[in-house]
């Protein structure tokens, strides 16, 4: 995005084609012993990059899993094909709505058909197609019914993300749920997956938001474990499994917390992930007040990227955790516009 404060630095200092392949290398080097490894390219648009087919290629030479999240705009048979031949996994796309509201969230009209063109065509290639949408105030009514129709498309998984204001969403902090609508919405969702999924719906309908965890012990259908305290089971993936790396080897925890935490090639992949000061500040921020003495801390940790849009501080408590929230004042919810309480 031309507005995002690293556009100007990924863009006059993009990773060239050789420093690509070496931090591929650093990756395998790294982790390949320790975890199954896979690699995300995504922008912007990746198929923008001339040489994306090379490096997935050498990436799954080296037995790492490739997906794509990216754009439609590009997708063709064609380019389908080569995508497919290359080992690709996945390839996700966007729906953040019913067509109009996409086409004008996204700023393209025709965008909703197109994303829809690209599917299909993903498919016939046989690559799976992955949806994900972006939730906020804006969107939230038209969820269920995108869910139904993306069902009836039989893309291979659907699965939404909160919005987090950050680089252009500042502008619009007000369209975060708040705790209570959010739980609301969850449990209305819930019920329209058992719903497809008795009708025997062959989508995968992903629970990827942490505070799923939350809502299931509320309704009885999990129940932590007491007796294991020391391992991370589930939940945020910060500081234990991602890395972001942008354009210009800048180096986040998640590409939705923009934090710097170190700079590739300069440094090894295994020296930013264990030893970077500002990744083992993310990593201890969970333990402190907000999730530590919660008794889900090993399977959820709430969202810090939503946190930091939010309050500008990534181990502020998770504004639409409703536990957290009625913790702090049972009857009010709190207004993620201003980090205030209401009524």
């Amino acid at each position: 995005m031309h507005d995002e404060p690293t556009y100007l630095s990924e863009f006059e200092n993009e990773l060239d084609h050789k420093t690509c392949l070496r931090i591929i290398d650093d990756f395998v080097n790294s982790f390949g012993d320790k975890c199954r490894l896979q690699i995300n390219f995504t922008g912007g648009d990746p198929l923008l990059r001339e040489d994306i087919f090379d490096l997935m290629k050498y990436a799954t030479k080296k037995r790492i899993r490739v997906n794509i999240l990216g754009n439609p705009n590009l997708v063709t048979p064609k380019i389908a094909k080569r995508l497919k031949k290359v080992g690709l996994g996945h390839y996700q796309v966007s729906i953040d709505g019913l067509e109009k509201t996409h086409d004008r969230l996204r700023g393209r009209k025709g965008l909703f058909k197109d994303t829809l063109r690209a599917i299909k065509i993903l498919k016939e290639a046989g690559i799976a197609p992955v949806v994900m949408f972006t939730l906020s105030k804006v969107n939230a009514e038209e969820l269920i019914e995108v869910i139904r129709l993306l069902a009836s498309k039989e893309v291979a998984v659907f699965d939404f993300a909160r919005f987090v204001p950050i680089g252009s969403g500042k502008a619009i902090r007000g369209a975060i749920l708040t705790s209570k609508e959010y739980h609301a919405l969850l449990l209305k969702v819930l019920y329209e997956y058992k719903k497809l999924k008795e009708e025997g719906t062959r989508t995968v309908l992903g629970q990827k938001e942490n505070l799923w965890t939350l809502l299931f012990q509320e309704l009885g259908f999990f129940k932590p474990d007491p007796n294991i305290k020391n391992l991370i089971l589930g939940g945020c993936s910060l500081g234990s499994s991602i890395l972001t790396i942008l354009a210009d080897g800048t180096v986040y925890s998640c590409r939705r917390l923009p934090v710097k935490i170190g700079k590739v090639p300069e440094q090894s992949l295994w020296d930013i992930f264990i030893n970077s000061p500002e990744h083992n500040k993310i990593r201890n921020s969970f333990k402190k007040g907000k999730c530590g003495d919660c008794d889900l801390f090993q399977y959820c940790r709430g969202c810090p990227a939503v946190a930091y849009g939010v309050y500008g501080d990534y181990s502020a408590p998770d504004p639409q955790c409703w536990k957290e929230v009625r913790k702090n004042g049972p009857k009010r919810d709190r207004d993620p516009r201003r980090g205030r309480s209401t009524g």
